[in-house]
């Protein structure tokens, strides 16, 4: 299932929730108005079939051998039952239970109504026709009747404490209502509010009850009282240092002849759902970011890679020491912008999510080469530790953190200033990255504050952030802590601790590649990439080694070319990314035919999933665009000479 589809599933399992909500808590208060009006038998059953998605409704009571009956329904079948048949069929069962086809129905609930442990009575629920119910949706139904048959109980006070009774216990289940709830009355006034509606908005000096709601209570729209239809919406406002966010349920509250006397209001909290929604679009955005930037390597890279190997080859045939120099100068820019698709492509990996062991150092480089060119007036020092351990986490999370706590940075010195990075190993088990920055600093007030979601020191509600919220998180999240040290107008220091591994993870000496010798003369190379212009510089560099060289420019090609000389192929140098037929296609049909025939993989852009999915077909080598002649002799005879 795809992502759009199980967040739309999802939002359609929450609202079908916040429905039937509103429809359990209508049947309750229905209920009570009925107790106090003496009506439970005789006109709860119309609640029922009007608040549930049953299409009749039966209630019977025996009080002392007298039978007392309510009905309504949209179809008469199910009053042609009696107390006595009811009983028969249900037998001795204390639960309510789920019947399908009887007495003419497809569906048929039966939930017996009990003093203490005698049956006193049934409510019995029918549909016409058969439907599936969930069971959720039995256990809320369970829990209305309950509240109804609590209400039914009758003591030596008769029904007039019937009525007392059932109001108790209504206004007890309204009070430890999860949600804020409220009640008004025709002209928006607040006649009741539960527990949490009262902790959520009411004043400190204690102005709710009373209060006109949409005064009372920010965001409420004006006109929200003189609607006749249930309202849904959303408000959200800022309350000094703290941001609120409610979906609002609203319905009617009908009295015993079914007219509309107050409006019920519900309040559901949902700051928590938003700030995962946001979290979530903000990842999405930054990967979004990130394949942009690798298709953008990738074409380089291209270019680049003809560039550069040219140049190469031309200062190595020039004699003269001006035009020498001219190429060497054309090689030297080539590399420096051979940097920057680096910088670019491992921004775009680490996207992708990978959890593994992190170089903190290389990260923080990375991001901060990439930020340098925005950051036009800070001047940027850094001081890392060499010795500082890999440690275990997640590449794409923290390379987001630093991005915000930089450009942070930058907004706090008004785009000028000076920003430190250093990094170092802690007595404690932690690596520490110290973030500086000389902007305005941050009041001792608020340093506790910060990290919490939605705060923002602006009074714009369009610019509330969740930048520091998602920074914490992820530092907590990788076991670490953050520090704080600030002061008004003299900069704010951030010290980031991640749990460091207790041993270092041993670093790869780099391998000395063997000089290209004359056994490379009698081998057969098949170059395999859309690029003319890198398919030419491979020529060019292997030419003088003596080899035989066939091309291809995609993969149809290059599969037509193996079938026919794949017993004198030596080596293919393969493109992963190409126009039809990819290169991992091309290497998995390779393998078929001949599973220890010798590849290297060429490409400009590749994913950390890529080259997983390439090492499981088995591959001798890498060659990264762009790539300088030497670089691309010594593999290639490192290769040939396994």
């Amino acid at each position: 299932m795809k992502l759009k589809d199980i967040h739309t599933e999802s939002m359609k399992l929450q609202w079908n929730f916040y429905e039937r909500t509103i429809n359990n808590y209508s049947i309750i208060m229905r209920i009570m108005q009925s107790a106090e009006e003496d009506l439970l038998i005789s006109h709860v059953p119309r609640v029922f079939v009007e608040e549930s998605f049953f299409d009749t409704c039966k209630i019977m009571v025996d009080e002392d051998g007298i039978i007392h009956e309510g009905f309504y329904s949209i179809d008469e079948t199910l009053n042609s039952l009696d107390y006595g048949t009811v009983a028969a069929f249900n037998g001795s069962a204390a639960t309510a239970s789920l019947v399908d086809d009887v007495f003419g129905y497809g569906l048929l609930y039966i939930y017996p109504l009990r003093r203490d442990l005698k049956t006193i009575g049934y409510l019995v629920l029918g549909k016409r026709y058969w439907m599936d119910v969930e069971l959720r949706l039995l256990r809320e139904l369970e829990i209305v009747c309950d509240i109804y048959n609590r209400s039914l109980l009758l003591g030596n006070g008769g029904a007039h404490r019937v009525g007392v009774y059932s109001a108790a216990t209504f206004e007890k289940v309204l009070e430890v209502f999860p949600d804020p709830l409220v009640l008004i009355d025709r002209k928006g006034y607040i006649c009741y509010a539960n527990r949490n509606a009262k902790a959520q908005f009411e004043t400190k000096k204690g102005f709710f009850l009373g209060e006109r709601a949409d005064r009372a209570i920010p965001g409420l729209p004006e006109d929200l009282v003189k609607k006749n239809r249930p309202f849904r919406g959303e408000i959200r406002y800022k309350l000094q240092d703290d941001y609120r966010m409610f979906r609002v349920e609203s319905f009617a509250v009908k009295n015993a002849e079914g007219k509309g006397e107050w409006r019920a209001i519900i309040f559901k909290d949902v700051v928590k759902m938003k700030v995962d929604e946001e979290e979530h679009l903000l990842r999405k955005r930054t990967e979004s970011v990130g394949m942009l930037a690798g298709g953008i390597a990738h074409d380089f890279n291209n270019m680049l890679t003809g560039i550069l190997g040219y140049a190469a080859l031309m200062r190595k045939l020039l004699s003269d020491a001006k035009l020498s120099r001219y190429a060497e100068a054309i090689e030297h820019s080539a590399q420096r912008a051979s940097k920057l698709t680096k910088h670019l492509l491992n921004f775009s990996r680490r996207q992708k999510r990978s959890t593994g062991l992190v170089d903190l150092n290389a990260l923080l480089d990375d991001v901060l080469f990439l930020l340098k060119q925005s950051f036009f007036n800070v001047r940027i020092e850094r001081d890392f530790d060499p010795s500082l351990p890999n440690i275990k986490g997640d590449e794409a999370e923290l390379q987001n953190v630093f991005l915000n706590l930089f450009i942070n940075a930058r907004d706090a010195m008004d785009g000028g200033g000076l920003l430190r990075i250093a990094t170092s190993r802690q007595d404690k088990g932690y690596v520490c990255i110290e973030i500086q920055d000389t902007g305005k600093g941050i009041d001792e007030a608020l340093q506790h504050k910060i990290f919490e979601p939605y705060f923002s020191t602006k009074e714009s509600v369009s610019n509330l952030g969740m930048g520091l919220y998602l920074v914490d998180k992820v530092v907590k999240d990788h076991g670490g802590f953050i520090e704080i040290v600030s002061e008004k107008e003299k900069g704010t220091i951030f010290y980031l601790y991640l749990p460091a591994p207790s041993l270092r993870v041993a670093e790869a000496k780099p391998r000395k590649a063997p000089v290209p010798g004359q056994s490379m003369s009698d081998k057969t190379i098949l170059i395999v990439d859309d690029e003319y212009l890198v398919r030419e510089l491979l020529k060019g560099i292997l030419s003088e080694t003596g080899m035989r060289l066939l091309e291809a420019e995609n993969g149809e090609e290059a599969l037509e070319i193996y079938e026919r000389h794949q017993h004198d192929i030596d080596l293919v140098i393969l493109d992963v990314i190409m126009p039809g037929m990819k290169g991992d296609e091309v290497l998995r049909r390779i393998r078929k035919t001949r599973a220890n025939m010798k590849v290297v993989i060429s490409s400009g852009f590749m994913s950390e999933q890529q080259r997983a999915k390439l090492k499981e077909y088995r591959v001798d080598g890498f060659l990264d665009k762009p790539f300088k002649d030497d670089d691309a002799l010594s593999l290639i005879a490192e290769v040939l000479e396994k």
